[in-house]
């Protein structure tokens, strides 16, 4: 990833990160609680932000764990950070995604 992002100029690529679950055992409520939880981890060791890292879907996730990661972070710190909805690639359309990336 990081090869082909750095090809097109685009500041991303390279991180990998996530917790190991089969998401089909839990409850949606729980896998909101365990999402935001993994956000706050990250946000308290600094390794996450438009500035940081930027994590983005992959097996196992998609807009709903994006626009949940991107609501946890603007929480924390939307108020300090202009840049806090550029927390994550792959969120909801009405969660400042863009269109063609589910």
């Amino acid at each position: 990833m990081t090869v082909k992002c750095t090809v097109v100029g685009l500041p991303y690529g390279g991180a990998k990160g996530g917790i190991s679950i089969d998401p089909k055992l839990l409850s949606k409520k729980e896998l909101e609680q365990l999402t935001r939880n993994y956000t706050i981890a990250l946000a308290k060791k600094s390794s996450i932000g438009a500035h940081v890292d930027v994590p983005g879907p992959d097996i196992g996730t998609g807009e709903q764990e994006m626009s949940l990661i991107k609501d946890t972070y603007q929480n924390l710190y939307g108020h300090r950070d202009i840049n806090a909805a550029g927390v994550t690639t792959g969120k909801h359309v009405n969660q400042m995604g863009i269109r063609g990336r589910s």
